[in-house]
């Protein structure tokens, strides 16, 4: 009886590393930035269509792609353009999206920015005479969006997507990088692999405790 319970333990050990495994080797999309605001209402309409732009934004030195929550009332998304303008008056990203997509999160590509990121604009152009809404949240003054020049309610929701498709695996540097931001100074890149390391300690003192116990 001992013997099965320490093989049923086995198995249960190899099937969690399996299954961290598996999950870190998923694969896609990463975001590489968004301008902090969420998709709460539909905070920006364009009756006929038109312009949007968004001032205030940061351009993320990877981003190749923008997301935002569009609406159309069931008509497919129109051709949409986008450009991001920099504080010199320089287009520093463009990008189109061809007509029939589905309405809700909706990917528009750009064309490959600098090496660094910028500060600037962000500018939609709706190519139909119909009308479109987009996700984002009540705002005013000078943080407004424009449409066609004239001060909305409201911002809208964007999110940068990264090129491709990444594992977890792949972006293990930036989460080492990042699990150490936010906290006391003497916090670091080494804060992640310690974390990692007491708790397959904590797990390894935890396996032999359960073993003794069946044994």
């Amino acid at each position: 009886m001992t013997r099965v319970r320490r093989l049923a333990l086995g198995v249960a050990l190899l099937a969690a590393a399996g299954a961290l495994a598996l999950d870190m080797s998923g694969r896609a999309p990463r975001i590489a930035g968004t301008d902090h605001v969420s998709a709460a209402i539909f905070s920006v309409a364009l009756p006929d269509g038109g312009t949007l732009c968004q001032p205030y934004m940061t351009l993320p030195s990877d981003a190749q792609r923008i997301e935002a929550l569009i609406g159309t009332y069931g008509a497919p998304v129109p051709a949409i353009s986008a450009d991001f303008v920099g504080a010199g008056g320089r287009t520093l990203a463009a990008g189109a999206l061809a007509r029939g997509a589905r309405e809700g999160y909706v990917q528009v590509p750009l064309g490959r920015p600098r090496s660094s990121s910028a500060e600037g604009k962000l500018c939609l152009h709706v190519h139909a005479r119909t009308k479109v809404v987009f996700g984002g949240e009540p705002s005013g003054g000078t943080a407004a969006a424009l449409v066609d020049g004239q001060p909305q309610p409201g911002r809208i929701d964007v999110v940068y997507l990264r090129p491709g498709r990444e594992s977890w695996w792949q972006l293990l540097g930036a989460l080492d990088q990042r699990f150490g931001l936010g906290k006391a100074p003497f916090f670091g890149d080494w804060t992640l692999p310690f974390a990692a390391l007491a708790l397959l300690g904590v797990w390894i003192a935890a396996v032999r405790l359960l073993a003794r116990e069946i044994t």
